[in-house]
């Protein structure tokens, strides 16, 4: 019976998080989680800011010329945000975005750990679904700038969350984070258009 109760409990931490979705929390910056993800997440900030302004890291993978983009993200400092959300969501985009994979997953026969990486590619690529409307030559340059990362997972991290920073110009900054059964936290960060932050799964105010 023991060994029953432990596989059922495993399978359990594999089944996709769409399955028991709970409706997105704003973390209050007074959770121990709310610091964590933030210091991660100001961590990636910086990193992405200097990789933005140095000529020599962005030539080192694209002989494209992004000039004139890059020169409008420049205009802001990712190191300064003026708003700072860190939501609890199972899902870092609305359902609008992610219907298409919701509804071939059912017929796809994947197994149940397959399944749920296929959920965290799909919240790691949120990025790339809210850039790609800017065009091709856009949505490179957001890859080129695009940062990765794997943490121990905070003990109070109970599902996928996602950090939005904003600066009151023409981008914001994304940073999703994806609990593996593992105990840690699979990351990516980039820039994302300003006018497609109404795409993420916001909680209502």
């Amino acid at each position: 019976m023991k060994k029953f109760l432990c596989t059922l409990v495993c399978m359990m931490l594999l089944v996709p998080s769409a399955l028991a979705e709970t409706a997105p929390r704003k973390l209050s910056s007074d959770e121990l989680l709310y610091t964590s993800l933030y210091e991660r997440s100001m961590e990636l900030a910086w990193l992405f800011n200097e990789a933005l302004h140095s000529e020599s890291y962005i030539a080192l993978f694209t002989v494209n010329n992004f000039e004139e983009t890059v020169r409008l993200l420049q205009m802001q400092d990712f190191t300064q945000p003026w708003d700072v959300a860190i939501v609890r969501a199972d899902r870092a985009l609305s359902d609008a975005g992610l219907g298409p994979i919701a509804e071939a997953l059912p017929e796809a026969d994947l197994s149940m750990a397959l399944e749920e990486m296929v959920w965290q590619k799909a919240y790691h690529a949120t990025g790339n679904y809210l850039t790609a409307a800017q065009g091709v030559e856009t949505l490179a340059l957001s890859s080129v700038l695009t940062f990765s990362d794997a943490y121990i997972c905070p003990e109070k991290m109970d599902g996928p969350c996602f950090v939005l920073m904003q600066y009151g110009g023409l981008y914001a900054f994304l940073v999703t984070f994806y609990p593996t059964v593992n105990g840690t936290m699979t990351v990516q960060a980039r820039f994302i258009p300003s006018r497609a932050v109404d795409a993420l799964n916001l909680p209502a105010e």
